[in-house]
């Protein structure tokens, strides 16, 4: 098992390639016309790269709730994953409104 210090390094290096990811991403999707799909776009990919869950019902620790999902169907199987994906979710739908609104505000301030 990791100690804390391994476990802040960890989340560090995942931020920061999740970073990367994002800033390539931004980059990518900046060609799209209808810029209400672009920043809808941004936003789920924020929403899949930072939403955090703990990695066990009993534990403090946590992880992206992406890789919670995927190791929880893996291991554990049936109906666990639905603990980390309904944050996942509600992350998902919090990201596409602010997008849809964010270019609603930037519409009417030009």
């Amino acid at each position: 098992m990791l100690n804390i210090y391994g476990y802040l390094t960890a989340w560090a290096i995942y931020l920061s390639a999740g970073t990367l990811c994002y800033i390539l991403f931004y980059k990518a999707t900046g060609f799209i016309r209808p810029k209400a799909l672009a920043n809808a776009l941004r936003g789920i990919m924020i929403a899949l790269i930072y939403t955090p869950w703990t990695i066990a019902p009993d534990e403090d620790l946590m992880a992206p709730a992406v890789i919670v999902i995927l190791l929880d169907l893996i291991t554990v199987g049936g109906e666990s994953f639905i603990r980390a994906l309904v944050p996942l979710t509600l992350a998902l739908m919090l990201a596409i409104v602010v997008g849809l609104f964010w270019n609603l505000i930037r519409r009417k301030r030009n």
